[in-house]
C-alpha cells in the first residue's frame, strides 16, 4: 500500500487536513491510522498522550472530577533507601548521611538506573497504599496517574484522585 502512494496523494491529503476536511484517499487514510496505532504505544508520542487524555476523561465521567491532584517526585539522590536499591549495604535505621556525600549518592543512583526505577515504584506504591488507600482523604474509589521523566531523567508521577465520598454525593 505504501509503495502505491504517490507524492501527489500525500500532498492532497495534507491540503485536506490543513483545511480540516476529511482525507478522501482511502490508502492515505489507512496509512495514517497505522501510524497512529504504532504511535499510541510509544511513550511521549502525541498519540499516546491523546490516549491517556481519553482515559482520564473516561475516568472523570465515571468517577467524577478529581478533587485531589498530586505530583510525587521521590528524590532518589537524597535517599538512603535508593542507595539500598543500588546495591549498597546500609542500615536505613542507623544511616549516617556523612558517610555518603550528595555526589556519592547521585553517582551511585546514576550508575544504576534500575535502582532509580525500583525506588520510584516502591515509594509511589507505598504512598498510594499507605496514604491514599488508607483513607486519609476519604475512601479511595479510583486514581489515575501518568509518569513523566524530568530533565535529569528521574521519574515523577502526576495523580488525579476522586475520593469515594465524592462519588456517593454525585450519585445521590
Amino acid at each position: 500500500m505504501l509503495e502505491s502512494l504517490e507524492v501527489d496523494d500525500l500532498m492532497k491529503a495534507a491540503e485536506e487536513a490543513e483545511s480540516h476536511h476529511p482525507i478522501s484517499n482511502h490508502r492515505v487514510y489507512e496509512l495514517l491510522k497505522m501510524i497512529a496505532r504504532i504511535g499510541s504505544t510509544a511513550a511521549g508520542s502525541d498519540e499516546k498522550k491523546s490516549y491517556l487524555l481519553t482515559q482520564l476523561k473516561c475516568s472523570m465521567i465515571y468517577y467524577g472530577c478529581p478533587i485531589i491532584f498530586l505530583t510525587l517526585n521521590p528524590a532518589e539522590s537524597h535517599s538512603p533507601i535508593a542507595l539500598f536499591y543500588a546495591g549498597e549495604t546500609i542500615d536505613p535505621e542507623s544511616f549516617e548521611p556523612r558517610l555518603y556525600s550528595s555526589e556519592d549518592r547521585l553517582r551511585r543512583t546514576i550508575d544504576n538506573p534500575l535502582a532509580v526505577v525500583e525506588y520510584f515504584h516502591s515509594m509511589v506504591t507505598t504512598i498510594i497504599e499507605k496514604v491514599l488507600k488508607a483513607g486519609v482523604f476519604g475512601e479511595l474509589a479510583h486514581h489515575f496517574g501518568t509518569i513523566e521523566y524530568q530533565g535529569r531523567h528521574s521519574p515523577h508521577i502526576h495523580l488525579a484522585v476522586p475520593p469515594l465520598a465524592y462519588l456517593y454525593i454525585r450519585l445521590c
